[in-house]
């Protein structure tokens, strides 16, 4: 159950995005960074994920001191087990809901008082007010884009982190699939889903998943479908494990039964793989979100009604292709080599649609599929084209 296996040397990669961090720091001439965000806290210092239900304000509960080099980090358990080894006992500070309590906690950090830029991920009101008490010279400024810029561009250990958290998604998928007959509901497939990836030792989901049939609309599908499906109707099955923070999107639509895939969802089939693999080609260093809109518009298909390329690491890292944003937002997003990214493509018309995800490893030689799952009754489909028997006539 617990993530420093001996496959991936934690305090290693952990040392090496440490590194990483202290070396932006330096170059910004950055004294202090307060992360309040979950993937800042976790790539900085291995920090555990902090279980909540609901929204929070925003509060440090990781800080890189650039003079000692020294990060201190919250204690977000009863104790200070959840800390990374490589942390000492006095570089683990406590949690307290009295403002004085924590301004005295934040004050007594070395090197915070004495700060003359802190860079932060995020601010508050009261916590602006608190830092003006701590550190009244010091200049605040901004360094979640600096911290984004740095997630991107992944290790070959994190490559190796999101290997495993696709597998376990990919076995979490295969789990439902399995079991998609007909009676069954989406919240059915959704806690066979969640059961397999906490049997595999990940049960901290990325993504809670989509089970349920595609319907003729613009907008993906997503949740999951409270009535049971029907033999031969298309169901989306997609989620996402985290591993180690990282996380592993992968997404496919199944069929329901031992009732083939018809010629109208088959030829949706071959719309999708027609444009997945021309964007997933055209993963490569050096191309601009903006060249991956025209690669999609060069297919025929309508826009997309959603982001269709997005950064992938410690979650979802923003997106590259298809925000909505305009040309010059998309423009600004150039894929460099170490990069991954998820390509997900929905694809419809009036009878209804397709939907898929792939993992795409951006590297110098080309791009590379990190997910591995079978497209299963709609690719054995093609391979089988030949008319059935059991081929309904209804054009779902």
């Amino acid at each position: 159950m617990r993530e420093d296996r001996v496959r991936i040397d934690f305090a290693s990669l952990r040392a090496s995005r440490r590194d990483r961090v202290f070396a932006a720091m330096e170059r910004l001439d950055v004294d202090v960074c307060l992360f309040g965000r979950e993937a800042n806290g976790r790539y900085l210092a291995g920090q555990r994920r902090l279980w909540t239900s609901n929204t929070r304000a925003w509060i440090p509960t990781c800080i890189a001191v650039r003079a000692t080099r020294r990060v201190h980090v919250m204690a977000l358990g009863a104790s200070t087990e959840d800390a990374p080894e490589d942390l000492g006992a006095d570089d683990v500070f406590g949690r307290s809901f009295d403002p004085g309590t924590t301004s005295a906690i934040y004050a007594a950090v070395p090197g915070l008082p004495d700060a003359r830029r802190i860079g932060v991920d995020g601010l508050s009101v009261g916590m602006r007010a608190m830092l003006d008490r701590i550190c009244p010279d010091a200049e605040v400024v901004g360094f979640e884009a600096t911290m984004r810029g740095l997630r991107r561009k992944k290790l070959p250990a994190e490559i190796a982190c999101l290997r495993v958290a696709v597998a376990i998604t990919e076995s979490a998928l295969q789990r439902t699939a399995d079991a998609l007959r007909p009676g069954r509901t989406g919240a059915e497939l959704q806690a066979r889903f969640l059961e397999r990836i906490a049997e595999l030792g990940a049960p901290t989901f990325g993504v809670q998943g989509t089970f349920r049939v595609p319907r003729p609309t613009t907008s993906p599908p997503w949740g999951f479908s409270a009535d049971g499906f029907a033999a031969g109707e298309p169901v989306v099955l997609a989620g996402a494990a985290l591993w180690s923070g990282y996380e592993g999107p992968v997404g496919r639509t199944w069929w329901c039964g031992d009732v083939r895939p018809r010629s109208t969802a088959r030829a949706r089939f071959d719309r999708w793989q027609r444009v997945t693999r021309t964007v997933v080609d055209a993963c490569r260093p050096g191309v601009s979100g903006a060249d991956l809109d025209d690669v999609w518009a060069a297919t025929g298909e309508p826009p997309p009604a959603m982001p269709f390329v997005y950064g992938v690491g410690l979650g979802h890292e923003g997106p590259i292709a298809g925000s909505g944003g305009g040309p010059a937002i998309d423009a600004s997003q150039v894929l460099e080599s170490g990069m991954v990214v998820g390509v997900r493509v929905w694809i419809h018309d009036d009878g209804g649609g397709h939907f898929g995800e792939e993992l795409v490893y951006v590297s110098s030689d080309g791009p590379e599929l990190l997910t591995t799952m079978s497209h299963g009754p709609i690719a054995r489909a093609h391979a089988l084209a030949v008319p059935s028997p059991m081929e309904e006539p209804d054009d779902r």
